[in-house]
């Protein structure tokens, strides 16, 4: 018994002085390469094309786990990709004028407003056409995030009335809004194959809004001393409009979103390229002093169906 016992040492030991053999004769062959490569001009790579992490990172995760995590990135590998498409969208807009003085176009000073018989207030309805370009990008099947831009604009002229005298007709503008847009999304599925989802989306977008309007009699019960103009209040308005992007979607084979969504106000930014309308008659003009001449916008209901390539 002693015999074995004794025999299975001495193997042991060769075993382990011929594996420590081995492995000195390995680091000797690639030391041996590391100089050839040397040799050639080159620095040998010794890192490792990946983090050590993550042998330990498969070596912990099962089978089933694992096949469960790579199903999810090819969903939202699926989801992911440029995307376009459009809708429609509806909102609206407010012109404003209640300064007491107004611009004398020749002399180019301030004189007593002139021209109108008091404050002015013109709203008009936007019914607009939207197209949407863009990238979007899900981490996972449930969360992404996408940079876009969209551009809002009315088809043709739309129809401006007055507060001030609601049967007054004749009054038209042209508007338009084009931002460039990022938004986080939010997915839930609805079903096991995770094909189709329900979600939102909340983002922000800046964007620059053009506005041009039309007089045509909408302000005929506000004016005096005989003064007319082929415009309203803005021969042409361009500023920046803020924007906070909120809305509701879902998503139909990854592909398809179908949203309902708004765009919110937060704030104008004037850039100095405005152009507020002039009055004349047989002894003058009057221009609005830009400054007094308002603009704002509600919130645009959206409606939009995007395709994901």
């Amino acid at each position: 018994m002693k015999f074995l016992l004794g025999v299975a040492l001495v193997l042991a030991s060769l075993g382990a002085n011929s594996a420590s053999s081995q492995e000195d004769a390995l680091d000797q062959e690639i030391r041996r390469l590391q100089e050839q490569i040397k040799e050639m001009g080159a620095t040998p790579d010794t890192q490792r094309t990946y983090p050590k992490e993550y042998d330990d990172y498969l070596k912990g995760t099962k089978p089933s786990k694992k096949a469960k995590k790579i199903k999810g990135y090819k969903i939202a590998h699926e989801k992911s990709g440029f995307f376009m498409g459009g809708g429609y969208a509806l909102g609206l807009l407010t012109e404003s004028y209640s300064s007491p003085q107004v611009m004398d176009s020749n002399l180019g000073i301030k004189v007593p407003n002139d021209v109108f018989k008091g404050a002015v207030t013109l709203q008009g309805w936007a019914n607009m056409f939207n197209l949407e370009l863009g990238y979007q990008r899900f981490f996972n099947p449930y969360f992404g995030t996408r940079l876009y831009g969209d551009l809002l604009f009315e088809p043709g002229l739309g129809k401006l009335t007055s507060k001030n005298n609601p049967k007054a007709k004749g009054g038209q503008f042209f508007y338009a809004l084009g931002s460039l847009d990022m938004d986080a999304l939010f997915d839930a599925p609805l079903d096991r194959q995770r094909k189709n989802f329900l979600g939102g989306y909340l983002g922000f977008g800046v964007g620059l809004m053009l506005l041009s309007d039309k007089g045509r009699g909408v302000l005929q019960q506000m004016l005096q001393n005989g003064y007319v103009s082929a415009n309203a209040l803005w021969k042409m308005l361009m500023q920046v409009d803020y924007t906070i992007n909120v809305g509701i979607a879902f998503t139909y084979k990854r592909h398809w979103r179908f949203e309902l969504g708004t765009k919110i106000p937060i704030t104008y930014l004037r850039l100095g390229f405005e152009t507020p309308a002039t009055y004349s008659n047989t002894q003058g003009s009057r221009t609005l002093i830009s400054g007094n001449t308002g603009f704002k916008r509600s919130s645009f209901l959206v409606m939009n169906v995007l395709y994901v390539f």
